[in-house]
């Protein structure tokens, strides 16, 4: 049967009922006019001329009614996105943060872990150790061969398999640390096994086997559960799309908060019955037991243990543990032992990353359909052929009264149209208007047209200077040469190019003439049209207005951000620079909303070079000459400031994150750091400055726990201040030594042992001062921990190392005269209070040209020295601790100056 269709009596919204306009229009007639228009009937040219434009009124309305996602679709059919929109998976995703992100995280990166377990140091601020649980099937043992490369000579390093398991997990952990924060380096999980004894009924029909297997695995899964993962349709059943999104991009699938349940360290019998009796194939367990008097139905382990119950490893006491029964038959004799121990290896993560491949990761993009909105058809058209406006234009035979009667109503109806496609092409340009980039043009299909028909050569050698070029327009426009028919002689200097150097036939001429003129981007329509639609205060006030509407769409707020740039400097104009700044800002957002409390990956960090600056305190003159006229430039491209050019400049990528935190470079951003060393460097051979802005963000971020990773220390323990001697260890200890030694003292480890295990020596007790000491949370012992420096020590409980971060800039920042280093002082601190987690403290240092030199070598030292060694395969480069107590020295040094 065919579906009837029928046309349904709905009244009309008003941008698409033509009546309805035509009696407004109409009733604007009567209000305003003086009475010399009475005749309004049908007939009459003004009611004609009304009923044309309300007929292009509705077309206008028409396509405003189209869906956003239409409006949208390009001429490819694909929706635009980039700078429109961040994608759920872009923009509702973060870099991990929490502790179940880290987890989610290394499991999705390094396969041959199932699970871990992150725990925070009591004693260290943002301090964590890991314990990774590995896939049974690894060869912990299974030596591994890696080759590296020095100078082009080959190196072999032999490594077992779980150390280098373990090390990928301190590379992953690393490259996604956040701000202040530390991981100490991945041990695994040791395994703390039990037997289980008991009397298990399984129905008849089922493999033993098989059975067992699955008790197992139910039973592992209960103890410490494999972090499985799936695909947005899977979970988008259970859960939202927030909480899907809601941690770390993953590859291989999202992991749902139900799955992330903490390592259990105490199991009572009774909880292995439930998860036994559940399995299918079981019709009964009883008797359930660990067998040890002490445990029989109690089991524990530490926080670095985990507990593995046996049931698949029996021996001649099969009898004493557990028994099997079919139908009251005994059939435990009948279990394979070593099928079962190769089944239950089997590695199920290649299938499971297999099956979400297959799946999609996030929500589909909606489709739209494409929309030719700018195409304009002129009201001209539409009127009879006795207006004389039309594409049949006048007669060939038409009198001088005739035309210019014509030619005038043409100007009068191309005001409309004009007006019209002004309209349409500001529908059609909605994804330029709502860009996070600035546009460069408001005449986007004149400057296509342009460019379309130029050749490569005049493209390198343009005949107009930025054609259509403007600096953020909010108005667009287009123009009308093809749309109007015989509009040549309404517009201006029509007869501009109507010249030539030949003898050419006067018809020839003029079609020339014609061409040219539409090809003169500054003819004096367009360029008129173009003075009349832009007006630059107008064009700032509206787009900063739409800058900020996007800004807090993506939950960020313009007030905050205004205070915070207020003062940076690009373009010299105020609302200009508030403009390009936020521009900035929102096309990288994605990144440093993603990356936002990430710190810089030490490990896997490019090297700095320190070039020119050991030397000399300034540039070579050749080079620093090429340098200067380069700057000079700036960032103006014939007198218009170059957004594309800037935006180039100013992309963030992935791949600044290794070697800069998010704050580093959103700060870099929003206080144009890199434009105020451009004008500084200018006037200025200053090789220090140079470094700080090419190889750093313009100042130096750095993370004082990673300064006390890479110390050694010189300890001193006692258990009290009772007139007792004291003990020191007679060798410095690492960071990690630090942490194992504490750990024994909270466990109030038998001081025999302590002395046996670290050698300790006797010290005299008037050597120290009570001051030094601090105690030993759940411990009588008390220790003094210090770096040992060329000249005395420092302790750790210094304030120095309470600011976890120290941001140092040049002091020629508070000698420009054009720089307000109050006002920046006070936007810096305010920047700070908001970007920074609330347990990180942070403190700024500006230091005079005398110490750059020796404080930018010791940095670069360090921050070499934290880089994996690609030369021996070790995880840091040499001379960590020597260049590491060099800087602690020089910022010690100048911290105590600051706080003079």
């Amino acid at each position: 049967m065919e579906e009837l269709n029928h046309i349904e009596n709905t009244i009309l919204p008003i941008e698409l009922n033509f009546d309805e306009l035509k009696e407004l229009g109409l009733a604007y007639i009567q209000k305003n006019n003086d009475n010399t228009w009475t005749n309004l009937n049908p007939s009459d040219p003004g009611v004609t001329i009304l009923d044309q434009l309300c007929f292009a009124f509705t077309e206008l309305g028409y396509c405003n009614n189209f869906l956003i996602k239409d409006i949208l679709t390009n001429k490819q059919g694909k929706l635009i996105v980039k700078n429109q929109f961040y994608l759920p998976e872009d923009i509702l995703t973060t870099s991990p943060i929490t502790i179940n992100d880290f987890r989610k995280y290394v499991v999705d990166k390094v396969k041959e872990v199932i699970n871990l377990q992150i725990t925070a140091v009591k004693s260290q601020a943002n301090v964590y150790k890991v314990e990774v649980l590995l896939n049974r099937r690894i060869d912990k043992k299974k030596l591994v061969e890696t080759v590296t490369f020095n100078n082009q000579e080959k190196k072999v390093t032999v490594k077992s398999q779980e150390e280098m398991i373990l090390e990928n997990t301190f590379f992953v952990l690393n490259s996604c640390r956040n701000l202040g924060e530390l991981f100490l380096y991945p041990t695994s999980l040791v395994a703390k096994k039990y037997r289980v004894y008991g009397q298990l009924e399984i129905e008849s029909g089922y493999n033993i086997n098989t059975v067992l297997i699955e008790i197992e695995t139910a039973i592992n899964n209960y103890v410490f559960p494999k972090l499985t993962q799936a695909g947005y349709n899977e979970l988008k059943e259970e859960e939202t799309t927030n909480t899907i999104f809601n941690g770390p991009k993953l590859a291989n699938g999202w992991v749902a908060e139900s799955n992330m349940a903490p390592k259990k360290n105490k199991i009572q019998a009774y909880e292995l019955t439930e998860i036994i009796q559940s399995i299918k194939g079981v019709l009964s367990i009883s008797n359930v037991s660990f067998g040890n008097v002490e445990e029989m139905y109690e089991v524990s382990s530490s926080e670095d243990e985990i507990l593995v119950f046996n049931f698949i490893d029996l021996s001649e006491e099969n009898s004493n543990g557990l028994q099997v029964f079919t139908k009251g038959k005994d059939i435990s004799t009948s279990i394979n032992t070593s099928v079962i121990k190769e089944l239950s290896g089997l590695d199920d993560t290649n299938s499971q990353i297999s099956k979400v491949s297959t799946v999609r990761m996030a929500p589909e993009l909606p489709e739209g359909t494409y929309r030719d909105i700018s195409s304009y058809y002129s009201i001209q058209n539409t009127f009879p052929d006795a207006y004389t406006v039309g594409s049949e234009g006048v007669s060939a035979n038409a009198t001088a009264f005739q035309i210019a009667q014509s030619r005038q109503l043409k100007g009068y109806l191309t005001l409309f149209d004009q007006v019209l496609t002004n309209q349409f092409m500001q529908l059609a340009s909605l994804d330029k208007l709502f860009s996070f980039e600035n546009s460069v043009t408001g005449a986007p299909s004149d400057q296509e047209q342009f460019y379309s028909v130029q050749t490569a050569f005049e493209n390198e050698h343009p005949e107009y200077p930025s054609p259509y070029v403007c600096f953020s327009p909010t108005y667009y426009y287009q123009s009308l040469y093809k749309e109007v028919p015989h509009i040549h002689p309404l517009l201006r200097n029509f007869k501009k190019h109507e010249f030539s150097y030949e003898i050419q036939p006067i018809a020839q001429v003029v079609n020339n003439s014609w061409k040219k003129y539409q090809t003169d981007p500054y003819n004096s329509y367009m360029w008129g049209l173009m003075a009349f639609m832009e007006d630059e205060d107008i064009n700032l006030e509206r787009r900063n207005k739409i800058l900020n509407h996007l800004l807090a769409r993506h939950g960020e707020s313009p007030m905050l951000l205004d205070i915070i740039i207020e003062g940076t400097v690009y373009s010299g104009n105020s609302q200009k620079d508030k403009v390009i700044i936020k521009s900035l800002y929102l096309q990288n957002l994605g990144l440093l909303s993603y990356y936002r409390a990430k710190a810089y990956n030490f490990i896997g960090a490019t090297k700095l070079t320190t070039k020119h600056i050991e030397s000399s305190s300034k540039l070579p003159e050749k080079e620093y000459q090429e340098l200067q006229k380069k700057l000079i430039q700036g960032n103006q491209k014939n007198f218009i400031f170059d957004t594309l050019k800037v935006d180039e400049e100013q992309k963030i990528t992935n791949l600044d994150f290794t070697d800069f935190s998010a704050v580093e470079l959103k700060l870099n951003l929003l206080f144009a750091l890199n434009i105020y060393y451009q004008d500084y460097l200018v006037n200025n051979n200053d090789a220090f400055a140079y470094w700080l802005i090419t190889q750093r963000k313009g100042f130096l971020c750095i993370e004082t726990n990673l300064l006390k990773e890479s110390v050694d220390y010189e300890i001193v323990i006692t258990e009290g201040f009772k007139g007792e001697l004291y003990w020191k260890l007679p060798r410095k200890l690492t960071y990690n030594e630090l942490i194992e030694l504490e750990c024994l003292l909270r466990r109030q480890v038998d001081f025999i042992e302590l002395r046996s295990k670290y050698l300790l020596v006797k010290e005299e007790y008037k050597i120290y001062e009570e001051s030094d000491f601090t105690s030993i949370e759940n411990s009588s012992y008390k220790w003094s921990v210090k770096i040992p420096l060329e000249e005395g020590a420092l302790s750790i409980i210094d304030l120095f190392f309470e600011n976890e971060l120290l941001l140092i800039f040049p002091e020629f920042f508070e000698g420009t005269s054009n720089f307000k280093i109050s006002d920046f002082k006070n936007r810096l601190s305010y920047f700070l209070e908001s970007e920074l987690p609330v347990q990180v403290m942070a403190k700024s240092l500006f230091i005079k040209d005398d110490f750059l030199k020796e404080l930018i070598l010791a940095y670069a030292n360090w921050y070499n020295s934290l880089r994996f060694n690609q030369e021996n395969g070790a995880m840091h480069g040499v001379g960590l601790r020597s260049s590491a107590k060099e800087l602690v020295r020089i910022l010690f040094e100048l911290n105590r100056l600051s706080d003079a």
